[in-house]
């Protein structure tokens, strides 16, 4: 770094900031990764640029398999496009996971997000344009149900967990159809996947379909060529499928990555007597065929959500069923019984309890289908009422029994399982530290109570959906003052609660009780040990809470601990097939890519193992039930599928880890690079505003240089400080930098440069000692059009020329520039710049080449598509011709057997109309044919106009130069 700046090297540090690399350098990325709360590995740089660097495609798909990163992955697609002021972009995730990506988005790229739902959609829809101001992030229940609201030009759709479109083929498959649609007008979609194939090729149809239904033509085509004749289509697919999708597989990315294990704990409890006739009564009661506290559309989630309550503790459900209760008895004595049931979810189960993400988005979505059924209610004779009122006894006489079992036997066995936990920490070297899920706030003030009663209430933190109980407050109270002058503090209270309780838990806390609210986009990977007090039904739920603790950045294995219901055959087998079919719990990942793809809509999952137990009253019901429902579900997919898939998506680039490699290289000589000439333009343009510490890397800004710039500290992500502001690029104080030093005036001077004063002095530039002559800087730009994308290049194209007459190339000009300057003259100088001219030229001309090469690629790659596109047409006619003329052959066959002459004539018609329909169809697809040669000769002509392109040089100073010991 040089000691002192002068405005000419200020102003070619600016420019080489901020000029544009190819779309496959990591450079490209070098502003948003300087940024970013997060350093990505190689191959997601790799993802991201396959994903940025396809203009001629509508989309992508990634498909790594699980635990690679593919959300970190579409965070720097959906970074770029936010740099570039694209910002119409839409995510589309289950439901479960939209709290995660708001989260993610947020903290590790500083993007603002919103989630849309019934009530929050025509405010943050009018939005999207040209005032777009935040990431938009929905469910795909909610696109189904409301696609024509989400019907827009966005810049950018990314669809998560995409696997649950890939049956778009079959046409049954509504939430495909509304995403299609809605993905029409978009300039690109991303699809994230780990499982794009599962039992059928067409299912690659289908995905690829859903953001381009034209790129294998029709469905009839694919299977003609892929399914029905799949061994002479060679590799053809192969090399399709790599156009539009990059898999990295964990073999690839293992050298780059530390995955470590999940490691299964199981704790048996036996329930009390009691425990058991609570069950029972209230698992019996659920399986009436009528009720009076839930009947209409509601009932399946109430019964659902009821049944997760009786599983979490005594406590839980003790609440639930006072709530029905009183409700129920409100509606008897006013003598009428509301039929539509709309707002039951609300007004009985989420009243002082939690419920999770997918439940609530039911539970609103029900009730934005039926609003005319808000008000409804039937009056009850009397033979009614007095059933009612029974009912409410029922439930008030569960209620009293569940009040009265005060200790729940699970509970009693949670301090066992904590103290082989930590055994097994302590042999991991791990820090003890541990998260225990419940779905229940009152589960969760229940185990709270028990800790505590056992000595366990040091660095105990409570973590739910408000988290404004007074011991919370006052961690987040400390952690607001602790970060008062600092950008961690948001100033969204709900957000900084959160940040306060992780962090409480990171540096002083030893366990935390966490609701599902904690399961949805926070990271703990400092701590190694979770215990799920209750088990989700849902495998993908499951997964998300052991993704909190085992994930990148995870040191250490991670203990896993179940608790096993000896008195209950249900949970016990619930817990078997989460255990040995999705194998949740165990080896490096968990769930197998197959079952989890396999699991479209985890709150469906749920719902079916809630219909199995309210259907089935006997041992061997619930066993036979349940192995329907693994095999269903089966890890294994078919021996010929498995191969397909393999191939056309597990071997995409023979040369990945040569590429990843080179990333790996790139991204950090590149941030290194950006990091050394942002911190010499910023200490250069802010000296008068700013007191620089050290190295300069934090820094007090005394007074802002522009308006809407705060004072303070300032730090730059590779040295973190406390209590201050990070600097970022995407800054208004950072671009008023970089712009600052781009615009100043630069007149011919001669600089006095040191070799003994510079710490960057190359041995190419100390041959140099005592040497003068000139140099001159300009910024060459290339641009062409690819699609509606401008795709452009810039590179310094500078030299200079000693007074002997040597030739230096811009490889020299850039180290004369990094060395310290210890003075300017002050009389202006003539430079003849004429003599630059033909060496300017000549590596312009190269660069031109280079550029052409590239360019030329995106029409190559469109052509190349044109061409597929052709074959695929050809073989769905000549299937249609085989289809004709085989029906034309039967036809006559039959005339020849027929005895009835007019049998025979009316069978040599039926021919004559195939015969006639085979030469229509020929005649047609010539027409098409020459249509497709046409256009394919438009792209060889765009082809050759795109190796001109534009170009345009700016010129940013000439000088003269002599370099001093």
């Amino acid at each position: 770094m040089t000691a002192r700046l002068t405005d000419y090297q200020a102003k070619y540090y600016a420019n080489e900031l901020q000029r544009s690399y190819t779309n496959d350098h990591v450079g490209k990325l070098a502003g948003l990764l300087f940024d970013a709360q997060v350093e990505p590995k190689p191959h997601q740089i790799d993802a991201a640029l396959f994903a940025l660097q396809t203009p001629f495609l509508p989309g992508v798909i990634l498909a790594d398999e699980v635990g690679l990163g593919k959300t970190i992955e579409a965070g720097i697609v959906i970074s770029q496009y936010w740099a570039e002021r694209r910002r119409s972009i839409l995510i589309v995730a289950p439901s479960s996971l939209r709290q995660q990506w708001k989260q993610e988005l947020y903290e590790k790229f500083l993007i603002p997000s919103s989630i849309v739902d019934p009530r929050s959609k025509d405010e943050l829809l009018s939005q999207v344009g040209h005032r777009s101001s935040q990431v938009l992030i929905c469910s795909y229940e909610f696109a189904l149900r409301h696609e024509a609201s989400l019907l827009r030009p966005w810049d950018l759709v990314v669809a998560d967990e995409a696997h649950r479109l890939r049956n778009h083929w079959t046409g049954r498959t509504k939430a495909a159809a509304a995403l299609a649609h809605i993905v029409q007008g978009s300039h690109k979609t991303v699809l994230l996947t780990a499982t794009p194939l599962q039992n059928r090729l067409e299912e690659l149809y289908g995905l690829v379909s859903i953001f381009d239904p034209s790129y294998f033509h029709s469905l009839a085509a694919f299977r003609e060529r892929y399914v029905k004749h799949r061994d002479l289509a060679g590799d053809d697919l192969v090399e399709r499928v790599a156009a539009i999708s990059k898999r990295t597989l964990r073999r690839d990315a293992d050298k780059y990555i530390h995955f470590t294990k999940r490691l299964p704990l199981t704790i048996e409890f036996t329930p009390s007597p009691d425990e058991v006739r609570l069950y029972n009564l209230v698992s019996d009661y659920l399986q009436r065929e009528e009720l009076f506290a839930f009947t209409g559309s509601q009932r399946q989630l109430s019964a659902l959500i009821i049944r997760k309550r009786l599983g979490s503790s005594t406590h839980a459900v003790a609440s639930t069923l006072e709530n029905i209760a009183n409700r129920l008895a409100d509606e008897a004595a006013g003598g009428r019984l509301r039929e539509g049931r709309v707002g039951l979810v609300a007004a009985d189960l989420a009243v002082d309890d939690e419920i999770t993400s997918d439940e609530l988005e039911e539970a609103e979505e029900l009730e934005a289908a039926n609003p005319r059924c808000r008000d409804a209610a039937s009056t009850l004779d009397d033979s009614r009422l007095v059933a009612m009122r029974a009912e409410v006894a029922e439930l008030r006489e569960y209620a009293a029994l569940a009040r009265s079992i005060r200790e729940n036997q699970k509970a009693v066995k949670l301090g066992e399982a904590l103290d082989l936990g930590f055994e097994r920490l302590r042999e991991l070297g791990a820090s003890e530290k541990v998260i225990i899920f419940t779905d229940s706030t009152k589960t969760q003030e229940y185990i709270a109570r028990t800790l505590r009663d056992a000595g366990r209430a040091d660095g105990l933190v409570l973590f739910n959906g408000s988290n404004n109980s007074p011991e919370q407050t006052a961690i987040y109270q400390a952690w607001l003052e602790k970060n008062k002058d600092g950008d961690l503090v948001t100033g969204i209270a709900a957000v900084d609660r959160r940040k306060s309780l992780v962090e409480y838990f990171r540096t002083e806390g030893t366990i935390m009780i966490a609701t599902e609210a904690a399961a949805e986009g926070i990271n703990l990977q400092f701590c190694s040990m979770l215990v799920n007090y209750d088990l989700p039904w849902n495998p993908q739920r499951v997964e998300q809470r052991i993704g909190r603790v085992h994930r990148f950045g995870q040191k250490h294995n991670v203990v896993v601990v179940n608790f096993a219901n000896k008195g209950n055959i249900a949970e016990q087998r619930i817990l078997e097939l989460l255990t040995n079919k999705f194998q949740l719990f165990s080896s490096v990942f968990g769930a197998s890519d197959e079952v989890l793809g396999s699991i479209e809509d985890g709150l469906d999952f749920e719902k079916t193992i809630s219909d199995i137990l309210t259907r089935c009253k006997t041992a061997d019901e619930l066993d036979s039930a349940f192995r329907t429902l693994e095999d269903q579900y089966s890890s294994e997919i078919s021996r010929e599928m498995a191969t397909a898939k393999a191939k056309v998506f597990d071997n995409l680039d023979p040369h990945v880890q040569d590429r990843l490699k080179a990333y790996d290289a790139q991204s950090g000589e590149v941030l290194n690079k950006f990091e050394r000439l942002l911190l010499a333009v910023t200490r250069h343009e802010l000296a008068p505003f700013a007191t620089f510490e050290g190295d300069g890397r934090t820094f007090v800004l005394n007074e802002p240089p522009v308006p809407g710039v705060q004072t303070g500290r300032y730090y730059f992500k590779s040295q973190p400080l406390a209590n201050a502001h990070q600097y970022r690029y995407a800054s208004t104080l950072a671009q008023h930098v970089v712009d600052g030093a781009r615009s100043r005036e630069t007149p011919a001077r001669e600089l006095t440069l040191s070799l003994g004063q510079s710490q960057r002095a190359s041995s190419a530039v100390r041959a140099l000692e005592g040497a003068r002559g000139e140099l001159t800087v300009q910024l060459a730009t290339f641009r062409m059009k690819a699609r509606d994308e401008n795709v452009s290049e810039s590179y310094m194209l500078a030299g200079a020329l000693t007074d002997d007459g040597r030739w230096l190339d811009e490889e020299y000009v850039a180290d004369i520039l990094d060395l310290t300057c210890l003075g300017v003259s002050d009389e202006p100088l003539a430079i003849d710049e004429s003599r630059f001219r033909p060496h300017l030229d000549l590596r312009r001309a190269e660069l031109e080449k280079e550029v052409q090469g590239r360019n030329s690629r995106y029409y190559d790659q469109q052509e190349e598509l044109l061409y597929r596109n052709q074959q695929d047409r050809k073989a769905e006619h000549e299937s249609r011709i085989r289809e004709y003329r085989a029906r034309e052959k039967e036809a006559r066959r039959l005339a020849r057997q027929a005895d009835d002459p007019m049998e025979q004539l009316r069978l040599k018609k039926v021919a004559r109309r195939w015969e006639q329909r085979a030469e229509e169809a020929d005649e047609d697809f010539r027409e098409t044919r020459r249509k497709l040669r046409a256009e394919a000769d438009t792209y060889l002509e765009l082809i050759e106009q795109s190796l001109q392109g534009t170009q345009h040089t700016e010129h940013l100073f000439t000088i003269r130069w002599r370099i001093v010991t």
